[in-house]
């Protein structure tokens, strides 16, 4: 049985969803359309549940499985094998790791992945083809242990004589209770372990995750896709207008949120999300009243997005990523996107789920060229895998960066550590950085040819150097300017991170009188209140240096933050600004193909420091903070 307008619901959550991943600065809180979807999944798996009860008094669990496998796995590894040939016209770094991105995304455990990286998706330095497929690890298991519980529960249930209406009354009621009781402990479990410097472990994890499909569960418990004779009297007569009211405002306040909401904010996963799967709940609860009170069909081009909903959002990550790197236009690369996204999808749902599922398959499923075709894909996609790289550029310049870096202090601690120095730089020697053609065989022998020095002012000071990724690969150079100065360079630090040490070393009394902040690639909720905090908390006497952040693929999402950075020196004489993204923007191909990092680059580090050296030699002729 098919409920009329229950398509708008997982057209809701697959707009949101688009919009987040092709304009997340438009809709940096789109991602609460996975939360709508799997609300919907809970109610849909339970009501269709209660439907084969009803109709057979009983449950077959190796049915359901096979079902839910038809549905989900077909699909995915359909996109897996059509989009792994097309990664050849990416840089390596996109196929990094890749064997372990797909058997992930097969194995149903991509969100394992996700916990450990700790990112959300624009925030990874090369973004993974597949890292979208964590939603279906949450799916899958949801499946399983939901599966296995009802085939238990009506089990036991006939056990004990239930039969007929008396089985099905009692498995709802059960049902409902152990649905409320699973929502509330996932909730409590989500507040008890929710940790605002691990956000990926709360939305990703299944236990911290799992109140949606439960939510969906009480749904159907409720008012399920088949409703008794009294519900549909009462809702032959539900107001119209009342319904209208009950279906707007959910679906206002979710457009809100997913205009305003963001990855990094603790309240999104706190009580966002939870919001979110209560307002679906009451939206799956009037478009079922909308289905008993409306005679006409819904659109047709409604049904068919509801029908790809699922496939559309298998592709459409993989396909993104592909498109925008050659599309620069943000807009038209979503379109291009979406259209070849759904084409696929078409085809999928269309012409080979169909004879999945038993029924005649399309002509052109059956044609030689069409096999020939997978074949050819096959083999290629097996050669991309294998030949991928274990490490993107990226990554393996900063695992590098962090050796060389380790290499120069431990040169500057004495004796005692010649040994592990000398066990270092065997290492080292297998890296880009030691590389005699470049002038240099160990951390000593790091001398950048600059066109700035640093004045004896500076010099003669403290120093304090605070930054991210970027400045890890900057780190190894930095003592060729800067041989004494307090370094603290990590992958994944922010402006908030950063203004937390700033603190702790002002408390302690030994933050330097010169310091360099750089710093906003992983973005923050309020980066411009950051940076005022670490303005304010300084000591008198400070002298501050900001760097602009650089981000090819979201320029857009910086510039406000630049321009403010840059109005500092305006407002405040010890404060200067190196401003590295104006300088790197007009040939960001000198960097990496995240167009962010440039470690082990030694030419573009060399432009890096010249920079920070006139900035510093700038603010060096203030007399500080008053």
């Amino acid at each position: 049985m098919k409920i009329k307008w229950f398509s708008l619901i997982r057209v809701l959550g697959l707009v949101t969803v688009l919009g987040y991943h092709f304009f997340v600065k438009s809709f940096p809180g789109g991602f609460i359309g996975v939360d709508i979807f799997f609300v919907f999944s809970g109610y849909l798996i339970t009501a269709l549940f209660f439907i084969e009860l009803e109709k057979s008094n009983s449950f077959t669990l190796l049915t359901y499985y096979k079902r839910r496998f038809i549905r989900i796995s077909p699909p995915l590894v359909i996109m897996v094998l059509t989009t792994l040939p097309f990664t050849l016209l990416l840089p390596s770094d996109f196929r990094a790791n890749l064997a372990k991105q797909v058997a992930a995304a097969i194995g149903f455990v991509t969100n394992r992945f996700e916990i450990q990286s700790g990112l959300s998706y624009e925030a990874q330095q090369t973004p993974q083809l597949y890292i979208h497929t964590w939603t279906l690890s949450l799916e899958f298991l949801f499946y399983l242990i939901w599966g296995a519980l009802l085939f238990v529960l009506v089990f036991l249930l006939k056990k004990r004589g239930f039969t007929g209406k008396k089985l099905l009354s009692q498995t709802r009621f059960v049902v409902f209770v152990f649905a409320i009781l699973s929502s509330v402990a996932s909730i409590i479990y989500l507040q008890v372990t929710f940790d605002p410097k691990y956000l990926s472990y709360s939305y990703f994890a299944f236990a911290s995750h799992a109140y949606p499909f439960f939510i969906g569960v009480v749904v159907a418990t409720i008012v399920g896709v088949r409703i008794s004779e009294k519900q549909k009297a009462h809702f032959a007569v539900y107001p119209i207008k009342k319904m209208l009211l009950w279906t707007g405002i959910p679906i206002c306040i979710l457009l809100t949120l997913s205009l305003f909401g963001k990855f990094e904010s603790s309240w999104t996963i706190r009580t966002n999300l939870i919001l979110t799967s209560i307002l679906t709940a009451i939206l799956i609860v009037q478009f079922r009243i909308l289905h008993e009170r409306t005679d006409h069909p819904e659109p047709k081009i409604l049904t068919v997005l509801a029908d790809t909903s699922y496939s559309i959002y298998l592709f459409h990550w993989p396909v993104w990523l592909i498109v925008s790197h050659f599309v620069p236009q943000v807009l038209l690369a979503g379109l291009l996107s979406f259209i070849i996204s759904f084409a696929a999808s078409i085809a999928v749902y269309y012409g080979v789920e169909p004879y999945l599922h038993g029924k005649q398959p399309a002509s052109w499923l059956m044609s030689k060229p069409f096999f020939a075709g997978l074949c050819v894909l096959g083999l290629v996609g097996l050669g991309v895998v294998l030949t991928a790289p274990a490490l993107s550029k990226t990554e393996q310049s900063l695992h590098e960066a962090a050796i060389s870096e380790a290499l120069v202090s431990l040169e500057h601690k004495g004796q005692l550590s010649q040994n592990l120095y000398d066990v270092g730089n065997n290492i080292n020697a297998n890296t880009s950085w030691y590389n005699p053609a470049a002038g240099f065989n160990t951390s000593a022998d790091m001398r950048l040819k600059q066109s700035t020095s640093l004045s004896d002012k500076i010099l003669n000071s403290s120093q304090t150097v605070l930054g991210d990724s970027v400045m890890v690969g900057v780190v190894p150079y930095l003592s060729t300017i800067l041989p004494d100065a307090d370094v603290e360079a990590q992958v994944g630090l922010n402006l908030d991170s950063i203004y937390r040490s700033f603190e702790k070393r002002v408390k302690a009394g030994t933050i330097g009188k010169y310091v360099v902040i750089s710093a906003g690639a992983n973005m923050t909720n309020d980066m411009t209140a950051d940076v005022q905090k670490i303005i304010d908390s300084a000591p008198k006497g400070t002298r501050l240096v900001f760097v602009t952040p650089y981000d090819g693929k979201n320029k857009v999402a910086l510039n406000d933050f630049n321009t403010y950075l840059k109005s500092l020196s305006d407002n405040y004489k010890w404060i200067s600004v190196a401003d590295w993204a104006s300088y790197i923007e007009p040939q960001d191909n000198r960097l990496w193909a995240d167009k962010i990092h440039f470690a082990g680059k030694q030419d573009v580090a060399v432009d890096y420091l010249n920079l920070l050296s006139q900035s510093l030699n700038q603010v060096a002729k203030s007399k500080g903070k008053p």
